[in-house]
């Protein structure tokens, strides 16, 4: 960060290269420093494309959760039975699974928000 006027001249491309190598991906140098220090576009577009596929899968996770409310469709689908409902309704199964991916959703969906706004008030 900053403008580097205090660094080795060569810090950069040693860095870049050390991470290149570490992480496997293609890092680079940026040809604006300035530009790419102060847009958020590509966290906000990372984000986005998250929220996306979180929004999917609470669809899926609703679908499977209204095929299970069904008893003979429950019957059929054993191995959703995860986590026995009560002893007071014996067929009951409780979609614990597609509860948990519900709820990891919504937090994406509303980290989402939190990019969102950070990335226009930058």
């Amino acid at each position: 960060m900053g403008t580097g006027i205090n660094t080795h001249p060569q810090f950069a491309a040693q860095a870049i290269k050390i991470i290149s190598a570490e992480t496997g991906l293609p890092f680079g140098d940026a040809e604006n420093h300035f530009e790419a220090q102060a847009g958020r576009d590509a966290s906000v577009h990372v984000s986005a494309a998250l929220k996306f596929l979180a929004v999917s899968l609470i669809k899926i996770a609703n679908d499977l959760r209204w095929l299970a409310s069904d008893r003979a469709a429950r019957s059929a689908r054993s191995g959703y039975r995860t986590q026995p409902g009560s002893s007071i309704m014996p067929g009951k199964v409780n979609p614990v699974l597609c509860e948990s991916v519900i709820q990891v959703a919504a937090h994406v969906v509303g980290c989402d928000a939190t990019i969102t706004l950070c990335g226009q008030s930058l």
